[in-house]
């Protein structure tokens, strides 16, 4: 097995990756629920907690590979 240097980052989400998620996730809560109370034509209506799910899971790799 090779070494590691203590600040390489590993490819396994961290603490650091929760906090931004969690964050992310927190914030989308509010839009999420709007958009679930008030859906957009042809759009099929999802529970404002997936969405906000489904927002900070595309949102948090962005913010955390700027980095």
């Amino acid at each position: 097995m090779i070494a590691r240097s203590p600040t390489a980052r590993s490819r396994a989400p961290g603490l650091e990756y929760g906090i931004y998620f969690a964050a992310v996730f927190l914030i989308s809560l509010a839009p999420a629920l709007i958009r679930m109370a008030v859906p957009r034509r042809g759009t099929r209506r999802r529970f404002f907690v997936t969405h906000a799910w489904a927002m900070a899971d595309e949102v948090t790799p962005r913010i955390f590979s700027a980095f």
